[in-house]
This record gives structure tokens, sequence and C-alpha cells, in this order.
């Protein structure tokens, strides 16, 4: 008997603590920062939860790829301008995110928006013809966000069957994930699974649930947030002292963008006027360089990432969101140096325009800027006014009623 009792005591106990454990993880996962949001992070974006319970009342949702870590020591990048007023958006992405993974992510964590806009900057090498390289989007595939977007009754028929069919297709590379897929698609969206299948799938959501709230819970306490506050503290300082906000705490923007093209003038004197860390790496390869793409006369201008583009307004579509169209260019200066044609570049700027228009997406243009000195960190990456005008932007947009 006082065995038994002893058991029942540690089993109680053990209880206890699980629970207690759940709810104090679970309330750390609303991080109490708002750097946390701007914060540039590959995990960040995989993690539904991190997502949903810090999305600001004052901000939308951001979707971009690679720029946002490239860019976040720059003092024009949106970690840092916009600190100290009222925009709080939510940055995701990283390096191999693109339009699909977008899709997903923003089907997933639409019931927690506010803010009912979403910004999408493209980037040109997204929409070789490849499109998104199978191990790309598996290293970046959340099954979260996927369940999410399965689950979520907004979303019709054909657009689910667009993202399971692209899903299965580009998960070929990991298959145990690939058949969970069939899992969430039987489950959450076709409701024709078994009580096994419902209830492993019930079984690993509530299983993924808590690791994603421990991961964002060590996200709020990590160095790379520490780091971005830092950035955030030392930034404001510094528009401050240099009146580079307005009476009512706006940036300035006319003063944001001369500062940059001085800083530009001061730092970026190479032929291309890109970053000069950038060019130092680039410079030894340019003999290599030069005219390798004269015969890229179709460059960018076919493959399935204009699907996946097309599937992401659909998706802001039903589900009542207004997107915003970030059209970023090329280096002009360096991919004349590659031969890269002009024309392919125009009709690549000219196609993703007429698909964005065709679902009344607001677009910012930026593809006349091809030329325009220091709007570049390197070839394709935004820099010192390439953010300003970028920025200005995604505010502006905000800022609207």
């Amino acid at each position: 008997m006082r065995k038994i009792k002893a058991f029942l005591v540690a089993l109680l106990l053990f209880a206890v603590t699980v629970i207690g454990c759940h709810f104090y993880i679970k309330d750390k996962a609303s991080v109490d920062s708002t750097a946390f949001g701007t914060m540039p992070s590959e995990e960040k974006g995989k993690l539904r939860a991190a997502l949903t319970e810090n999305m600001s009342e004052n901000g939308y949702p951001i979707f971009g790829s690679s720029e946002f870590q490239h860019g976040k020591e720059n003092f024009y990048h949106p970690s840092q301008v916009f600190s100290g007023t009222d925009f709080q958006p939510m940055l995701i992405g990283a390096g191999y995110y693109q339009s699909l993974s977008h899709a997903i992510t923003l089907a997933s964590i639409e019931d927690s928006m506010k803010v009912r806009k979403a910004a999408l900057i493209l980037s040109p090498q997204w929409f070789r013809s490849t499109g998104v390289v199978d191990q790309a989007y598996a290293s970046r595939f959340s099954e979260t966000h996927y369940a999410g977007a399965m689950a979520n009754e907004k979303l019709d028929d054909e657009t689910k069957q667009y993202i399971s069919d692209r899903t299965q297709k580009l998960l070929n590379v990991d298959t145990k994930t690939q058949k969970r897929v069939k899992m969430y698609d039987d489950v959450l969206w076709k409701k024709n699974s078994d009580f096994i299948e419902a209830a492993q799938e019930t079984l690993w959501s509530a299983f993924l649930s808590e690791k994603e709230d421990f991961q964002t819970m060590l996200l709020g306490s990590s160095k790379e947030l520490k780091m971005c506050e830092k950035r955030q503290a030392d930034a404001l300082e510094k528009m401050e002292e240099e009146g580079l906000l307005t009476k009512s705490k706006e940036p300035d923007w006319t003063a944001l963008l001369a500062l940059a093209e001085q800083k530009g003038e001061e730092e970026n004197q190479n032929q291309f006027y890109m970053d000069e860390a950038a060019y130092k790496r680039l410079e030894p390869h340019l003999s290599k360089k030069e005219g390798m793409n004269s015969d890229a006369y179709k460059g960018y201008q076919t493959g399935p990432e204009y699907d996946d583009l097309e599937c992401f307004l659909k998706v802001c579509q039903q589900l009542e969101i207004e997107p915003l169209i970030v059209i970023v260019p090329v280096n002009g200066y360096y991919y004349d140096f590659t031969g890269f044609p002009k024309e392919a570049r125009q009709n690549y700027y000219e196609k993703v325009r007429t698909l964005a228009e065709s679902y009344g997406a607001r677009i910012a243009d930026f593809s006349d800027q091809e030329y325009t000195k220091y709007f570049f960190e390197d070839r394709v990456h935004l820099g010192k006014k390439g953010w300003v005008m970028v920025d200005e932007s995604l505010y502006n947009y905000y800022k609207e009623a």
C-alpha cells in the first residue's frame, strides 16, 4: 500500500510540474520586447507561436528573405529606423524563404492580425527558372504553419490543393515530413481521416505546440534579441540627436535619404556603388563575372515562382488582407557588367506588376532605381538608400486608413 501511495504522490507531483511548466512556458512565449517583431531571425518565421503570440496591434507582417539579415547592421534597416515610432511590424523571412512559404505562413497567422495588411518584398532571384529549390523549401518548412493553413476555413479547396501539391513535390527530400503533410490534409482540411490518424495528429500537434512555445521563450531571452534591442536604442538616440525624427516622432524621410546619400559618397566609391565590404569580396572574381549572363534573355521571366506568388495573392484575397507588393530591382551597374540583358529585367518587372495588379494589390515599385547610387549593399540586397525608400513605403502603407 505504501508503494502505491508513493507512486500516486510521485505521479501527482509530476503532473503538477508538467502543468506548471506548460503555463510558465506559454506565458513566456509572449515576449515583452518591441524589438522582437523586427528582429532578423531564421528561426522566428518557422515558429507559429512566436508570430501569433507577438503580433503587435500597431503593425503588420512584412515578408521577405535574406535582405533582413544582410542589412541588420545597417542603420536604415527597419529594425532600427522604426525605433521610437508607433509602427511595430513583424519581419518574417531569411534566406531561402519565398512566396509559397509566406503564403502558408500568412494563412496560418492571419487570425492574430489586427491590421489587415501584409507586405511582400520580392527578390528577383526567386524567379529563376527552377523556382524554390526542394532542399531550401524543406529547410524552411514549418509543420505548425502548414497545419494552421490547412485548418483555415477561409481558404478555398483550390488554394489548399495547390499548396498541398507543391508542398508534397518539394518535400520529396524529407519523406517523413511529407507523410505528416498528408496527415494534416486528411485531418484538418479534407476531414476524411480515421480515428487513429486523427489521434496521431492531435498528439503530434500538441507536442509541436509545446516545443514551439519553448523555442519562442528561448528566443525571447536570446543574445540575438539583446543585440537587436541595443541597436534599436542606439538608433533612436542617433535619430533624436541628429534631428532625424519629426515633431510627431515619425522618421524624417528626406533627412534620412540625404544622410544615406552622404554616407554613400563617403564609403561606396566603387564602380557598382555598393558597400565597400561587399565590393572587396567580389573584386577578386570580377574577371570571371564580366559578360557571363549575356545569354539570359529570358532571365527571371519563367518558372513556378509566378504561380507561388499568385498563390500568395489568392491567400490575401480570400482572407481579406490588403497586400503591398514591393518590387526590388537589381543593381543595374553590376548586371550590365555581367551582360544580363536590360530587356529581360524590364520584362520581369512588368510581369510581376501585371500579376499584382490583377489581384488589386498595392505596389511599391522600385524597378526604376537600378542605377540609383548607394541603393544596394551588394548585387541585389538593399543598402543605405534602398532601405530608406522601402521603409518609407512600408510606413506610409501602415499609416493609411
